[in-house]
């Protein structure tokens, strides 16, 4: 057992009454020994001893005891921490089932001893608010799908139509113009509609995870590669400071749709000759992407808000984009255990921090 582990038992409730059943038994053992040997000091039915008679059994009835106290101090932890943990099995069910419901698995249930005390009842009522939930985000997952189907349908036949304006001979060039037009917004529209669709799920916690080993530095590496030729087009410089080989288990997709964001956010709000910084480290515990701008940077109330779906700050409106970006990142994040910080001033850039643990 690890050090650490045994500092962390140090506030568990089983550590806590151990050491309260061994004081108190040990101490009722005292009181005893106690008591006796007050009563040998002060005669016993009126038998009274000689001093060095006394003094004699005095001194084999402590050392007698003293053995004797001790092995019942150290047995009585044993025997404590048995009862504690015992009686607190339902709990640490309890606490895993619970654990492995925030990391998305909403099917786990407590299992029910079938003790008919109050762990079993606290496991049955936990089991009927999972079910509770579970059935509202499923109930919200069903929603989400029929509204973005009642919103996709008449999109795509818009866009069907347009298209079929453009592909005709006989259409103008207005027309064409037009046509065009339509179907560029129809594609925003849908993307917007599958971005928000994507976010409520994640949000939810009913995201699926595709887990496979990657390379985040050859991830960052890649995202890089794809979005340099908008920063050459505004002379901005984008560095790598990243070792190689920083391996982990994670969602591919969901990381590279994250960057996506922190970079295109980057790059249109940092002006021409700025620079750009992503940079990647790795401990035990955590993997850590930061994503730091020369940029307009963001005001103190507006970062509050900036994560909040279609919010846009008034710097930004200039900008072309929907105000999602950034909760998708957030919220892909928080579905791969981690998390989306910011720290920003006016006219001195931004750094997002993106944290992914290792578990």
């Amino acid at each position: 057992m690890s050090l650490e582990r045994i500092l962390r038992l140090r506030h568990t409730v089983a550590f806590r009454l151990t050491v309260w059943y061994a004081v108190f038994f040990t101490g009722g053992m005292l009181v005893v020994v106690i008591a006796f040997s007050l009563l040998l000091l002060r005669g016993i039915h009126h038998v009274h001893l000689s001093p060095y008679t006394l003094h004699e059994l005095l001194e084999a009835y402590l050392k007698f005891f003293g053995f004797s106290i001790a092995c019942v101090a150290l047995g009585s932890l044993f025997v404590g921490w048995f009862m504690a943990r015992h009686a607190l099995s339902g709990v640490i069910e309890l606490t895993r089932t619970a654990n492995a419901v925030a990391a998305g698995t909403l099917n786990e249930r407590v299992p029910v001893k079938g003790r008919q005390d109050e762990i079993d009842y606290l496991a049955k009522t936990f089991n009927i608010m999972l079910e509770k939930i579970n059935d509202l985000i499923q109930g919200m997952k069903e929603t989400n799908d029929n509204i973005a189907h009642d919103l996709r349908s008449p999109i795509t036949r818009m866009r069907g139509v347009a298209e079929a304006a453009l592909s005709s001979s006989s259409s103008s060039e207005a027309h064409c113009l037009l046509a065009g037009h339509v179907v560029e917004q129809c594609d925003r529209l849908l993307g917007m509609i599958n971005t928000v669709l994507d976010i409520s799920e994640a949000e939810a916690g009913v995201s699926k995870l595709d887990i496979e080993e990657i390379d985040v530095t050859e991830i960052v590496q890649d995202a890089v590669g794809l979005f340099l030729p908008m920063a050459e087009d505004k002379n901005i410089t984008v560095q790598i400071q990243a070792s190689s080989g920083v391996k982990h288990y994670s969602d591919r997709r969901k990381l590279q749709r994250i960057l996506g964001n922190l970079l295109d956010n980057a790059i249109k709000f940092t002006p021409s000759g700025g620079f750009i910084t992503i940079s990647v480290s790795s401990d035990t515990k955590k993997i850590t992407i930061e994503v730091k701008d020369t940029g307009i940077g963001i005001s103190e109330q507006d970062s509050t808000q900036i994560f909040d779906k279609f919010f846009r700050a008034d710097r930004s409106r200039s900008e072309p984009g929907s105000g999602l970006g950034l909760s998708l990142a957030r919220a892909f994040a928080s579905s791969l255990g981690g998390s989306l910080t910011v720290k920003s001033s006016p006219g001195h850039g931004s750094v997002f921090t993106v944290t992914i643990p290792r578990t």
